[in-house]
């Protein structure tokens, strides 16, 4: 009987169509048959007629309605993971031998980051693509270190800038450059001149940037250490409206240097050494290993190490950019 079973079960899978899984990997991800109609360019009733197939083919609903929308069944939910990786590897078997011209490339690069990565990687990648790939386009996410590896496994992400994650099975880290603090003004503070000292400082109101809420952050607690406080007057999560409120203030900002430096390229702020020593934090780009070898995902991961390296050596010759160049790299973070 039970090879009877499988022998069933096997030749259950043979029959269903292939289109039959992408536009269920769709209807997963979208939890709409509308959505995924226009996603996949049918018509809704096409895709509702594509729907009842699967239902009939797993004997289970797969999509319910729910409150304002549909939502998946357990079923669906146990699905839903193993069917997009499947698909990815698919797709990435198929294309594996598809080299990466990027002069005529159509490719768009699915990246997450954060405000960070959007005020210091951002821009100079995208001027590398304007001067090299210029048919390339950039779908950016915000990064999410909470659910960081998620998107990673499911390939809805090719490549992350961020610091480094805690290490996982099929996750690769590599290290872009070490980032350290500054702290920041607007140009013309009436009561901070050349050198910041610790008293000015810890006289001034502050600016802090907490992501994650009010919790203290490095900065407080090395202060912390030192029996010292400082006078949080604003305390915001979105690293990109500080270059704005502190131009229209007189807060004090300690911030990541590489931010502060490109803010100056766009407003009148000033920039102060610390007056006290701040740990700083490693910047990394990590992928999936399904885009190890992935030639578009190559010539990204090469164009960024050549971005970071000219960065932190304005003097240096370019590299080569070609992905598999003998040129230094950045260590690799250890697995």
């Amino acid at each position: 009987m039970k090879m009877l079973h499988t022998s069933m079960r096997e030749i259950n899978l043979r029959k269903l169509d292939l289109n039959l899984l992408v536009a269920l990997d769709v209807l997963l991800t979208m939890e709409e048959v509308s959505a995924a109609a226009a996603k996949m360019c049918l018509t809704q009733s096409a895709m509702s007629h594509t729907l009842q197939r699967l239902r009939e083919h797993f004997d289970d609903p797969l999509l319910v309605k729910g409150k304002g929308r549909m939502v998946k069944t357990p079923r669906a939910e146990a699905l839903a993971a193993p069917l997009r990786r499947a698909l990815l590897e698919l797709q990435h078997a198929i294309q594996c031998d598809v080299e990466f011209v990027p002069a005529t490339s159509r490719h768009c690069f699915h990246i997450a980051t954060n405000d960070y990565g959007d005020w210091t990687l951002m821009p100079q990648l995208m001027a590398r693509l304007a001067e090299q790939a210029p048919h390339v386009d950039v779908k950016i996410s915000h990064f999410d270190p909470e659910n960081s590896i998620v998107p990673l496994e499911s390939g809805s992400i090719e490549l992350v800038f961020c610091h480094p994650v805690k290490h996982a099975v099929g996750i690769q880290q590599e290290t872009l450059f070490e980032e350290d603090f500054c702290c920041a003004t607007r140009a013309q503070h009436p009561r901070i001149g050349r050198h910041l000292d610790l008293d000015t400082y810890l006289a001034q109101s502050h600016l802090r940037i907490a992501p994650r809420g009010g919790q203290r952050d490095l900065i407080d607690k090395t202060l912390a250490r030192l029996g010292k406080q400082r006078r949080i007057a604003l305390s915001t999560p979105n690293l990109s409206s500080a270059p704005v409120l502190l131009t229209n203030s007189d807060l004090v900002l300690t911030a990541p240097r590489r931010c502060v430096q490109a803010w100056q390229k766009l407003l009148p702020i000033s920039l102060h050494e610390p007056p006290v020593a701040l740990p700083g934090f490693t910047i990394a780009m990590i992928w999936h290993e399904r885009f190890e070898h992935d030639p578009a995902n190559l010539w990204l991961r090469a164009q960024m190490r050549e971005i970071c390296h000219l960065a932190s050596n304005p003097a240096a010759p370019v590299l080569p950019t070609r992905a598999k160049a003998d040129a230094p790299r950045p260590a690799r973070l250890a697995k």
